[in-house]
């Protein structure tokens, strides 16, 4: 099934409301210009769906203002969150080269503005602009260490520890600070967050309410505070020094492939003659 942003109808339109390009920033302004130009928009509702795993999806996705949470839906009935967008946030990486199933669904949750700009236009934006096309290698380099990082988490670190440092990026990313505090600006259920963590219902609201009688959070009827967010950072622990040692040495080897193979398409080039 393809995604639905390519069909909506027109009067669902509306402009970019985001301050920037985020991604492509660094664009002249005439570039920037034809980008928009090309770019289609439309307004999801909190909780509208914008694309489902295994939808058909092609192009660049970029959320323009709004909140975003990209999910999959796994084997034994229950969804995991993959990551939490916010404004400037591209997605839809499977669909930047050709178009392709994707393996996540991306909901809105709460009223956002979404762009698309077709697998055509994007190719032919990129032959156009250099720039551009290093700005989106590097992004997906990004996307690719960030994986990377959550697996080891997964792997090391318990449920309570992957709650607390869920909260904590809920707070950067959906966070307002007053008075020392910090208002997450998405309402924000137990089984949305069981949901996030692969987790059951009962299991959140017994830590929640943990979390809210040693006064580090405020939670009630979706809306959650949290109150004391140095003391909440001491209860999430840094990453493992043997994980970082891995993604290190991982991403050694990673970078040595890359050389190599440039390396030989460029004795290939000059017919195999010696530098």
């Amino acid at each position: 099934m393809a995604a639905g942003l390519p069909k909506m109808q027109p009067t669902r339109y509306a402009p970019c409301e985001a301050p920037s390009l985020g991604l492509f920033e660094h664009l002249s302004i005439e570039e920037q210009s034809q980008l928009h130009a090309s770019m289609r928009h439309r307004i999801y509702d909190s909780g509208e769906i914008i694309f489902s795993q295994g939808d058909v999806i092609s192009g660049f996705w970029r959320l323009c203002r709004g909140k975003v949470q990209l999910s999959r839906l796994m084997r034994d009935g229950s969804k995991q969150t993959v990551k939490l967008l916010r404004d400037g946030d591209c997605f839809g990486e499977e669909g930047f080269v050709q178009t392709s199933v994707s393996c996540v669904s991306a909901q809105a949750l709460a009223r956002s503005v979404v762009s698309w700009l077709s697998l055509a236009d994007l190719h032919d934006f990129l032959r156009r602009s250099p720039v551009a096309a290093l700005a989106l290698l590097t992004k997906l380099s990004q996307e690719v260490s960030e994986l990377r990082v959550r697996l080891a988490e997964q792997a090391h670190l318990g449920t309570y520890e992957r709650l607390i440092k869920l909260l904590l990026e809920l707070g950067e990313k959906y966070g307002s600070r007053s008075g020392g505090k910090v208002v997450i600006n998405v309402e924000l259920t137990e089984q949305g967050l069981a949901d996030m963590l692969g987790n059951t219902r009962v299991w959140v609201c017994r830590q929640l309410s943990v979390l809210r009688e040693r006064g580090l959070i405020a939670y009630r009827r979706g809306e959650l505070v949290i109150l004391n967010e140095a003391a909440l950072r001491q209860l999430a622990p840094p990453p493992r020094r043997d994980c970082e040692i891995f993604l290190f040495w991982s991403d050694v080897a990673d970078m040595c492939k890359v050389i190599y193979t440039m390396s030989v398409n460029y004795f290939i080039d000059k017919g195999g003659e010696s530098a």
